[in-house]
């Protein structure tokens, strides 16, 4: 609920408790020149190893208190990118112990493509949720001081920076909500009031509606909890429109399993069961707020997996919005059900992109471990674009394979599929089954995020809880479709 602000400049005065960072890129490049070193500091210290972090001055001038260290990043394990962001992000959280009140980075105008990574440190990695601790604390500013003054392009881009950041932080704020606080009905009103503020065309389906459009999946799976489901629909139609994008997200604000129930460990975390709707209502309210030259739409089912004398069972036989019937082998692999009717939904639509994101499966986890996300798709260079925007943006996606032949594990006696195949291979199934709500003609993309977006520790320069996972990779997507 808080963050670090980040602020440019280009004149270095220094105030009390500054904490000032001069960045090597090497043992011999610095980021910043010899003229932005403030004369107090008599001598800078390169760190002798690759990686290391030297405090090089500590002490007073003009009665205020200052300290200074130097930073190379030519870390083994990561780009120097990614090493500053971690810097930046690791001196945001120990600020207040060491009595930081501002963070100042040395920049030089032939290294301003290190700005952009100071503002997503600052902004993201000084990301906290501290809405529920009596003590609350601000974090400290980041401000960057460069030696020649920004043109108005680059100004520019802080400010759209800017805006992508503050959707993907809105995203984690939804997801580290405690599931008693964000529900269906709660949920879907959050995203009416902040996407009518994006500019969006925000419709709710209440359960009425629901029945009413023939979403059995969604009204199957939602039937046991008290908060009733819902689906809401964002659109995003500008006058300069080049293409239809689609974005599907799996709203499940608190999966216990149903009566397929998970064991009590495995049901920590699963209020981040609702992340592929977070990060896809960000996503489109942050491509609105940006003005990019497509039309967007974004569907979120939303839905609450509880056992209740109303809870659907293993075994019932569902029929989906486009008239497939469903037999349910195991009641935990729900999030499918839901996904299955708004892909109808959206295919329906007629866009010229589909993108599903859903926490859908561990199997995925298993494959690619907790950092990479999963694409599964119908056109392998969509795929590979998905991918290449999540890379220019920092985020770790893998293409993974849409494998028929294990569409057989499918087959059900007495229903058209069921909802789950054998052990391996989970990913891959759930894929498929998803793949049979998509018409053939439709180019559809789904990404399983169950990995970065339910990991609680900290994943490269974020810290714990949410991550926001994904809003970056679908603008990034975005702007690739319109070539910009």
């Amino acid at each position: 609920m808080a963050t670090s602000e980040f602020l440019v400049k280009k004149v270095f005065k220094l105030e009390k408790d500054d904490l000032l960072i001069f960045c090597y890129l090497d043992q011999d490049k610095p980021l910043f020149s010899d003229s932005q070193v403030p004369g107090f500091l008599t001598e800078l210290d390169v760190p002798k190893e690759k990686g290391g972090r030297v405090t090089v001055a500590a002490g007073t001038n003009r009665n205020r208190r200052f300290l200074a260290r130097t930073v190379r990043l030519d870390d083994e394990h990561a780009s120097p990118q990614e090493k500053l962001k971690q810097v930046l992000s690791s001196e945001i959280s120990g600020a207040e112990d060491e009595g930081i009140k501002r963070i100042a980075v040395f920049l030089s105008a032939s290294n301003q493509e290190y700005l952009s990574v100071c503002q997503e440190a600052a902004m993201l990695g000084g990301y906290r949720f501290d809405k529920y601790l009596e003590k609350k604390s601000e974090p400290c500013p980041v401000c960057c001081f460069m030696d020649e003054a920004l043109d108005s392009n680059e100004k520019n881009a802080i400010k759209a920076r800017n805006e992508l950041y503050s959707w993907v932080n809105f995203a984690r704020d939804i997801c580290n909500e405690p599931p008693n606080t964000v529900e269906p009905e709660s949920l879907a009103a959050i995203f009416k009031s902040q996407g009518r503020k994006a500019g969006l065309k925000v419709t709710v389906w209440d359960e009425k509606r629901l029945l009413k459009e023939k979403c059995g999946g969604i009204i199957a799976v939602g039937q046991g909890a008290s908060s009733r489901p819902r689906l809401v629909i964002g659109q995003y139609n500008p006058k300069n429109a080049e293409g239809h994008l689609c974005l599907v997200g799996k709203g499940v604000t608190m999966d216990t399993g149903g009566y397929c129930l998970k064991p009590a460990n495995s049901q920590t975390g699963m209020k981040y069961d609702m992340s592929g709707a977070a990060l896809t209502f960000a996503a489109a309210c942050a491509m609105s707020r940006l003005k990019l030259p497509i039309k967007i739409t974004v569907i979120t089912p939303l839905v609450e997996n509880d056992i209740s004398s109303t809870a659907f069972h293993t075994n019932d036989v569902i029929t989906m919005r486009n008239g497939k019937t469903v037999q349910v082998d195991n009641t935990d692999a729900e999030g499918r059900l839901i996904l299955a009717d708004a892909l109808c939904l959206a295919s329906e639509m007629k866009p010229d992109w589909i993108v599903d994101a859903a926490t859908l499966t561990g199997a995925c986890v298993v494959a690619l471990g907790e950092d990479i996300a999963g694409v599964f798709g119908t056109n392998s260079d969509f795929n590979r674009s998905i991918v290449d925007a999540g890379m220019d943006t920092g985020e770790f996606l893998w293409e993974m394979p849409l494998h028929m032949p294990y569409m057989e594990q499918l087959k059900a006696t007495i229903a058209d599929m069921k909802n789950i195949g054998s052990r391996w291979g989970g990913a891959i199934t759930a894929a498929l089954f998803l793949r049979k709500f998509v018409p053939d003609d439709v180019t559809w993309a789904h990404i399983d995020v169950a990995g970065p977006c339910v990991k609680e520790d900290p994943l490269g320069f974020l810290g714990k809880g949410a991550k926001g996972f994904g809003v970056r990779t679908l603008v990034g997507l975005a702007q690739k479709l319109n070539g910009l």
